[in-house]
């Protein structure tokens, strides 16, 4: 995703070189593209998170868990 977020980037760098795009339009691209990493940092989070929670259920030995299901 980092590779898709530098693409998108170095797109916007190209049309703000171009100089005849709206200023507005360019702010907008910015704030989406700001968005667009900040949506991917908390996805990454999330994701540590569960294979976090997941990994501590693992742990238990089966000999606890039937216990505990019974």
């Amino acid at each position: 995703m980092n590779d898709t977020l530098e693409h998108y980037k170095e797109r916007i760098a190209v049309i703000e070189n171009q100089g005849n795009q709206d200023p507005d339009m360019l702010l907008l691209l910015n704030h989406l593209v700001e968005d667009l990493e900040k949506c991917y940092q908390q996805n990454l989070s999330l994701r540590k998170a569960v294979l976090k929670s997941n990994s501590k259920e693992s742990r238990m030995s089966t000999k606890l868990r039937d216990a505990l299901m019974e």
